[in-house]
């Protein structure tokens, strides 16, 4: 027997003090039922002691307890159910208890066959199987005091890392091992492919794929280069391993990603008939242009091939969705791009693309640039040296603005968030001379902001904060209690601002629009989600003389309101003649004759940030070309345009090209320094990132610090500290779950000196589940022998062969505090007995 909490035990001490209170009670005792009324107090007392002491009773006991998992992933199929299902149907429990546990990717415990069978193996994660977590999940899962086994039906073939079956023999579980072979199939997959890391412009390389078939016959294998297919040829495969090659050459590219392709009519499952390598080439300096006029940018395409620039020309539809794409280029200049044509993910891969990895940035000015193209508040202004809202001049037309919003019902959650937020992010934009006012509108109208002076930003954000969703779809009457707000006003300028997600009751949509038009008030509509009632929405807009929004994504609503808003106040975009002026010398802008420049024809008015250096600007005052640093890459605002509108004067100016070509070799990405080596390896699901920092004349840098940066295929930075293992050496593990391209950049530095940074890149393909390898039975077996069970157990006798006995406690406690109980009955009983029943004491 043992104490659980043996120090409880020295409340026992204040047993005498028990009995010297019982000894002067007051109460009217005497002789032989006082001295039974103090043992009894005693003895309760004890009891309870006792109890919170917790005893406990160890015995020996042979009872078992039997959990039997079963391996769901794709490379087993079914074949681990149908083998389990054999075996219970023939195995002799005794008086063992069962459990189940099925896994893949993840681990699920059930109660018995029949739940297991029933239970959504999808949730399993079968394109994965971690062996690990499963032993160790089902390890935890046992009860107390139980003779514990473990009976695995699996091929062993693990993605995750090795289990480890010196746990399993510490914790005194045996594990039995059932082979499983899965059902042979036709398969054809890519193993792997492989390419150096780097090479140098213009130099060949070869990339070799490895493809595995389990037949023979013929397929086609195709290589990709960055998405296009550059290569196609048919190959005769052989049963196992085959090595097919191909031969590249470098051009501009910075991150060429090669993937080779399989295509077989054999073939059963597509998901490993393509992987990839990722190489890095050290190109020309590369500039990635997009913009709304593709055929706008030959004037600047031409200026920066003279200065050895290579430039990409892509419309806005075809911006960058990975971070991998953008690995290429050395600097993004986005001409003319309104934000609602970019997604939040594209911003944000943006945005890391400068912070975290040292890319450049340049914003060209127009009339969907900055706040005209809704770049408030945006992940994108955050990186530029300049806001996107500025202060209206005194002169500037007033503006009125009302903004009318759908809370019916279908708006609410996320809907009504992001339109609450659009809402106040354009009453943020009004300077203190123009008004707004707010309409919400389900069946009825809410006037919830009435017209008003835009200097109360703070109670109308208020205000707008306690819209809520509820009800039905009616815009013709909020559209009416709009008019009739702006007729009464005196503002310049006036216009209505209109967001649904569905579809309205019938009104005199027509009549109202016109009769908005004739006052002097335009409105533009704005349709959220694929709900809305398009046709209607955009004849409004027309019928108004406004704009109409198709926001299918609907996290673009707060850009759509904020473009709107500075494109209705009018006072954005400057148009006259005006020369360019440098503020000070700077060796990016030498040798560019500025006393030659002839006239630009307009720029967007913008706010210079607190610490952004201006360079270039207007005979206003006003900033025209701006940089600043923001994190690790280096971004510029440039006001006006360089296409043949505003500098249609500058296109045959003869420092049009080397200024630009100056100013993008400033904005580019550093590199290496050469002080550095980067060594990835991958396992497990994790990669292991080595950086070998390069001694110098005094050594090994001792005190220098070693981070990255590092991208998923999805655009998501994170940033990881690595640790010192030698001198010179740094490691650390991250995590790679997602399939694809992951870029990195680390930076070497010592106190506050950058000693280096370097770009690298992992490619991760497709999950070796999916590889389809043999049943490992020499794993199978080593796990089994080590933890004393064995491989392929006969079913009949395993169990009652099972000679190993475990500890079980029992818990006293409960007795004790029951006899407890029962005393102080007896001692109450003793106590309260009326005297003329008590017997006589002599």
């Amino acid at each position: 027997m043992e104490f659980h909490r043996p120090i409880c035990l020295l409340l026992l001490l204040f047993l005498p003090l028990i009995w010297w209170l019982s000894q002067r009670s007051l109460a009217p005792l005497q002789g032989a039922r006082r001295l039974t009324a103090c043992v009894m107090r005693m003895l309760v007392f004890s009891f309870i002691v006792l109890a919170l002491a917790e005893p406990r009773w160890r015995g020996a006991t042979r009872q078992q307890q039997v959990i039997l998992m079963v391996d769901q992933s794709l490379s087993v199929g079914d074949g681990a159910l149908k083998a389990a299902e054999r075996f219970v149907g023939t195995a002799d429990f005794g008086e063992a208890s069962t459990a189940w546990v099925s896994f893949a990717g993840q681990t699920r415990i059930w109660p018995d066959l029949e739940a297991l069978k029933a239970g959504d193996e999808n949730l399993l994660v079968r394109d994965e199987t971690r062996l690990d977590r499963a032993l160790a999940l089902a390890s935890a899962s046992f009860d107390a005091g139980v003779v514990k086994t473990l009976v695995l039906f699996s091929d062993g073939v693990s993605t995750g890392n090795q289990p480890e079956s010196k746990t399993l023999s510490d914790l005194g579980i045996r594990l039995h091992t059932v082979p499983i072979t899965a059902e042979e199939k036709p398969e054809v997959l890519v193993r792997e492919v492989l390419a150096p890391a780097s090479v140098r412009e213009g130099e060949p390389l070869a990339i070799e794929a490895v493809i595995q078939s389990s037949i023979s016959g013929s397929a086609t294998i195709d290589l990709f280069r960055n998405g296009v297919r550059i290569a196609s040829r048919p190959q005769e495969l052989r049963k196992g391993a085959n090595t097919v090659r191909f031969d590249d050459r470098t051009e501009k590219e910075k991150l060429l990603y090669y993937e080779v392709g399989v295509r077989s009519a054999e073939d059963t499952i597509a998901e490993n008939n393509q992987t990839g390598v990722a190489v890095v080439s050290e190109g020309v300096s590369r500039v990635m242009l997009l913009t709304d006029r593709p055929d706008s940018a030959r004037y600047l395409e031409w200026a920066l091939r003279q200065e050895g620039i290579e430039l990409s020309v892509r419309p806005m539809q075809a911006a960058p969705t990975q971070m991998s794409d953008l690995q290429n280029f050395d600097v993004v200049i986005m001409d003319n791009i309104p934000a609602s044509a970019l997604s939040r993910a594209q911003m944000n891969i943006l945005h890391s693309y400068v912070s975290d990895f040292g890319g450049g940035l340049l914003m060209l000015g127009g009339d969907q640039a900055y706040g005209l193209g809704g770049y408030f508040r945006t992940p994108i202004e955050d990186v530029l040296p300049v806001s996107c809202d500025f202060q209206k001049e005194e002169e500037a037309p007033t503006l009125a603005l009302t903004l009318v919003i759908d809370r019916s019902g279908s708006m609410s959650g996320e809907n009504i968030e992001l339109a609450k937020a659009a809402a106040k992010a354009s009453v943020d934009l009004l300077s203190r001379r123009d008004y707004v006012s707010v309409i919400a509108f389900d069946n009825e109208v809410y006037p919830v902001v009435p017209l008003q002076s835009a200097q109360n930003a703070s109670s109308i954000s208020g205000e707008i904060a306690a819209i809520t969703a509820d009800g039905g779809t009616n815009m013709a009457p909020a559209m009416e209690e709009a008019l009739r707000q702006l007729l009464t006003n005196s503002a310049k300028l006036k216009h209505v601002i209109l967001l649904t997600d569905g579809m309205s009751q019938e009104g005199p949509f027509a009549e109202l629009s016109a009769e908005m038009a004739r006052n002097g008030i335009t409105i533009s509509t704005v349709g959220m989600g694929a709900g809305a009632d398009s046709n209607l929405l955009s004849q409004i807009a027309e019928w108004g003389g406004g704009r109409y929004y198709e926001a299918v994504d609907p996290s673009t609503v707060p850009q759509i309101f904020t473009k709107e808003t500075m494109t209705a106040s009018k006072s954005a975009i400057q148009e006259f003649p005006f020369l360019a002026k440098p503020v000070r010398a700077v060796d990016f802008l030498e040798g560019v004759n500025w006393a030659s420049a002839p006239f630009l024809l307009g720029y967007v008015r913008t706010k210079l940030k607190p610490t952004a250096e201006t360079w270039l600007m207007t005979e206003r005052g006003d900033p025209l070309l701006t940089t600043w640093r923001y994190g690790l890459g280096t971004t510029a605002a440039f006001t006006s345009d360089a296409r043949n509108r505003w500098a249609v004067e500058w296109l045959r100016w003869p420092g049009f090209g080397k200024f630009w070509g100056q100013l993008l070799r400033r904005l580019s990405r550093p590199t290496s320094l050469g002080l550095s080596e980067v060594q990835l390896q991958e396992t497990a699901g994790k990669a292991m990132l080595t950086v070998d920092v390069l001694g110098t004349d005094q050594g090994f840098p001792v005190q220098a610090e070693v981070s990255a940066r590092i991208a998923g295929p999805s655009g998501v930075a994170e940033s990881i500290v690595l640790n010192k293992q030698l001198p010179g050496r740094w490691q650390a593990e991250f995590p790679v779950s997602e399939r694809g391209v992951y870029s990195g950049q680390i930076q070497v530095k010592e106190g506050d000196s950058l000693l280096d940074t370097r770009f690298f890149t992992l490619s991760r393909g497709f999950s070796r589940e999916y590889l389809m390898e043999p049943t490992d039975k020499n794993e199978l077996e080593a796990l089994a022998t080590q933890t004393g069970g064995v491989i392929s157990p006969d079913p009949l006798t395993v169990f009652k062969d099972d000679q190993r006995s475990a500890v079980r406690e029992h818990p006293l406690w409960p007795w004790l505090a029951l006899a407890a109980l029962l005393l102080f009955v007896v001692d109450v009983a003793v106590r309260r007995w009326p005297d003329s029943l008590s017997p006589k004491l002599t």
